[in-house]
């Protein structure tokens, strides 16, 4: 039998959550190492994508990432940043001078609070 998912042990569950974890426990058919992994793996991905975000200078694999981190938040219910992710996509359709300072403090947010669930 599967750990409980941490949407049923967390307290810190809620609609202004970074993650939704109902969301997540769905995504990973409530097994809580599955959830851990995945938390885990979006931090990690998270940080290298907006580092590497900061360094591209070609704007096409500029969209790859911010599409990439976008179908990542997605899958861990990290709704907001898939929103800011959806936003800057389109303005960067129209330009290369758009800023990524709402996608990093979502991203941030969203890492803190994952931090937060799994080291608390």
């Amino acid at each position: 039998m599967a750990p409980s998912s941490m949407a049923r042990v967390s307290g810190r569950a809620g609609p202004e959550a970074p993650i939704d974890l109902v969301q997540l426990a769905t995504n990973t058919l409530g097994n809580r190492d599955l959830e851990v992994q995945v938390l885990h793996l979006f931090k990690s991905q998270s940080s290298t994508t907006l580092k590497r975000l900061a360094c591209e200078t070609d704007q096409a694999a500029r969209l790859d990432l911010v599409h990439t981190l976008k179908g990542s938040a997605r899958a861990i219910g990290a709704e907001k940043v898939a929103d800011v992710c959806e936003n800057l996509e389109g303005r960067m359709h129209s330009s290369s001078e758009a800023g990524t300072e709402g996608l990093i403090a979502a991203v941030d947010e969203a890492n803190r609070y994952i931090r937060d669930l799994l080291e608390g």
